[in-house]
């Protein structure tokens, strides 16, 4: 088996909470590095909606899941970000990110990322999409338990209610509901027994509460130059 930190070359982290704006800070840092990049969240997403297709019960995941996922029955296509469900006589079926972000998959998603048989399963999945040049992954234990030898760092942060208030104008979530989702997710995540969610002791921390996502990306982005990742 190839060592970890073999895998570990050219790897950005950028980790937080909800609506901090991480997802968005991958996608374009990566085009502009000419990297790779993946949203590790989508990963948990894509196998809970494997769980689903396949009414693997949370009680059988940890044998049942963490097998199929073992298996290769998850995959995934770094040039358009898209996954992909590989099933038994039923070929590759992508996953749309409409399909991922629905309000099935989220609520479903939580109940099998804590099982500490399917991330570990997935820590292995998300360390093999390494690729030259380099990796930008973004998620909340990138740099603390997947990618902890990650040349770069980042930990992001944001007010509840700004996070409350992206998650309103972006996918029109009442104000009241998204601040309490918020809170509690990432309550859940931060106090999970396996990987909570935490900053690395060596990440740069930037508070996006009063960025735009313009700022944010300006940010990143200097960060990146001063490791000479960029020109």
């Amino acid at each position: 088996m190839i060592g970890l930190r073999q895998f570990m070359k050219r790897i950005i982290t950028l980790d937080g909470g909800a609506a901090t704006g991480k997802s968005t800070a991958m996608l374009r840092l990566s085009r502009a590095l000419g990297w790779h990049g993946v949203s590790t969240g989508h990963v948990y997403r894509a196998a809970a909606m494997l769980a689903m297709a396949e009414e693997i019960s949370p009680e059988q995941a940890p044998v049942q899941l963490a097998a199929r996922l073992q298996e290769g029955a998850l995959s995934y296509n770094q040039a358009t970000h898209t996954y992909f469900l590989n099933r038994p006589g039923l070929g590759a079926r992508a996953l749309p990110v409409e399909a991922l972000t629905s309000p099935e998959v989220s609520a479903r998603t939580p109940v099998y990322s804590r099982i500490p048989e399917v991330r570990a399963a997935l820590m292995e999945f998300q360390r093999g999409l390494y690729r030259d040049p380099g990796l930008v992954a973004d998620g909340r234990d990138c740099g603390t338990v997947v990618y902890p030898d990650a040349i770069l760092k980042i930990w992001l942060t944001v007010d509840g209610v700004e996070a409350a208030r992206r998650l309103n104008r972006g996918q029109g979530v009442p104000f009241e509901q998204a601040y309490v989702d918020v809170l509690e997710r990432d309550r859940l995540d931060r106090n999970r027994g396996t990987a909570p969610m935490a900053a690395a002791a060596d990440a740069v921390v930037v508070d996006t509460t009063r960025l735009s996502a313009d700022e944010v990306f300006a940010v990143v982005l200097e960060l990146s130059r001063r490791k000479g990742l960029t020109a």
